[in-house]
Parts: structure tokens; C-alpha cells; sequence
């Protein structure tokens, strides 16, 4: 990797962690992980906006996703990354449940999702 590419990637980290609802996303993560789907209750903003931001997050490296059916599960790259983003007070953002009629997963250790992509470890039985 040459200089100018080591540059770009830091330039796409810091990018992704220039914006609210990115580090709404990234607090959320750093409890656990979470369906693509749930990200537009918990941040307020619909779909497509909720999309683009993953897509940002997953290119800058921060985050990593699995298919699980027709649903996405989205969750922190790694260990390390981890760590940083807690480093870096992200973890602050906003504490798991804050809003918890729109969480559907929050006592969840390991994401169970449904044909209808609800969580179903939440004590409300999803949305």
C-alpha cells in the first residue's frame, strides 16, 4: 500500500465518523448488532438515508454485515475497531434504550430476526 492509499483510507475513516446519525449507528453497534431494518426506527430517518449511511460506515471499514435471509445483519468489524470507536467516546453517544419503545433488541446478546425482520428477543415481541 503506497502513501496516497494509506491516505485515502484514513480519509474514509474520518469521513464516516463526521456525521450524527453515523455515530447514532455506531453506538447502537458497539452493544450489539443489529437488522439493517431497525436502524430506521432508532435513528428516526427513513431507509434510504439509513442505507446510505451503512454503506459509508461498511466502506470506511468500520463495520462488517451478514445475510440472514432476506435481512441484514450489520455489526463492528472487529475487536480493535471496537475498542477505538469506545476510545473515541462513541459509546457516549446515547445509551442502549434511551428509546427503548424503538428497541427492539436491546437485552439481545445474539440477533434472532423473523421472516418479517423483528427481533425476537426484546420483551416487546418487535415493533
Amino acid at each position: 500500500m503506497d502513501q496516497n492509499d494509506i491516505i485515502g483510507t484514513k480519509v474514509k475513516l474520518f469521513k464516516a465518523l463526521g456525521d450524527e446519525t453515523r455515530l447514532k449507528i455506531l453506538a447502537y453497534l458497539l452493544e450489539h448488532s443489529y437488522c439493517a431494518c431497525d436502524f430506521t426506527s432508532l435513528t428516526a430517518k427513513d431507509q434510504t438515508t439509513v442505507s446510505k449511511h451503512l454503506k459509508v460506515l461498511v466502506e470506511a471499514g468500520i463495520l462488517k454485515y451478514e445475510k440472514r435471509g432476506r435481512n441484514i445483519i450489520y455489526s463492528i468489524r472487529d475487536a480493535a475497531t471496537s475498542k477505538l470507536l469506545q476510545i473515541l467516546g462513541i459509546g457516549e453517544v446515547r445509551s442502549c434504550c434511551e428509546n427503548a419503545q424503538n428497541c427492539c433488541a436491546c437485552a439481545a446478546d445474539d440477533v434472532h430476526i423473523d421472516e418479517t425482520c423483528n427481533i425476537q428477543e426484546c420483551g416487546q415481541n418487535g415493533r
